[in-house]
């Protein structure tokens, strides 16, 4: 039986992705960094549901992060036929605003989990006849946004990069 593995999923779009898969009878994979809520999440989603529901708190700005999702997919015995790369956050404000980390922080989890989950779980995926990644960006993606800019700058990469990779 093949998973749905969705990060971000402990609340907001993820969530309801999450709900939308399971709705449907797939299992699913939650990650997020917010342990509590993903409790809640995978409890909701089971009972009303009835599918297999795990769960990993993982905070994907760590560098090490989406290595640990993988691993845990490939030792839990967890295999993956979608993948849906939704775990970002914002910051706003003038861009001096924030100190480099916080930045830096930001674009790991908008772009670099992206990535590197693609690029690990993507060789697993195409063994699948119907398999899939979903990733998800913004509409501020596609214009310079004042006050939000880095913000919409890693959510252009992610459009661009998936369309890059549909190809």
């Amino acid at each position: 039986m093949a998973f749905a593995l969705i990060t971000g999923s402990s609340k907001g779009i993820g969530r309801a992705i999450a709900h939308q898969f399971a709705q449907k009878g797939k299992p699913v994979l939650l990650v997020a960094r917010n342990e509590e809520e993903l409790k809640k999440a995978a409890t909701e989603i089971h009972d009303q549901y009835k599918v297999e529901v795990q769960w990993l708190a993982v905070d994907l700005s760590d560098t090490n992060a989406s290595r640990k999702v993988f691993d845990w997919c490939k030792s839990s015995g967890y295999e993956v036929d979608v993948l849906v790369n939704n775990a970002g956050y914002g910051l706003s404000g003038p861009f001096e605003k924030f100190p480099l980390d916080a930045q830096v922080n930001m674009m790991r989890v908008n772009m670099e989990a992206v990535v590197a989950l693609t690029s690990l779980f993507l060789p697993e995926l195409k063994k699948h006849s119907k398999s899939y990644i979903l990733n998800i960006a913004s509409s501020a993606g596609y214009q310079a946004t004042p006050y939000f800019g880095l913000y919409a700058a890693t959510k252009s990469f992610v459009r661009l990069f998936s369309r890059a990779l549909h190809h």
